[in-house]
């Protein structure tokens, strides 16, 4: 899976950078096909905003979250995207 990162208004740390990529890796535990993924961090109001696009065959997911915490958002944002992934995968096993 190739993954692009982006921060918006402030600059991500390194292991901001590793962090984010490594949880989003988890997303091929539960779906190999995988093409890409995109990481948008934006930081506004003290609030740290957190979108990832990923692409599989045929379709693109999106997910978005928002908290005053950066890693917290990361977390939430990679959990619903992989139940998302999952409903997805389920959908192409039934057809």
């Amino acid at each position: 899976m190739i993954i692009e990162f982006t921060a918006r208004h402030f600059k991500a740390p390194k292991q901001l950078r590793e962090y984010a990529e490594k949880e989003m890796n988890r997303l091929t535990r539960y779906f190999d096909r995988i093409t890409q993924g995109q990481i948008i961090l934006a930081h506004e109001n003290n609030s740290y905003t957190v979108e990832i696009n990923v692409s599989v065959p045929n379709d693109k997911l999106n997910v978005k979250e928002s908290s005053d915490n950066i890693t917290k958002s990361i977390d939430r944002a990679v959990n619903t995207m992989v139940t998302r992934v999952k409903k997805h995968k389920d959908k192409l096993k039934r057809y």
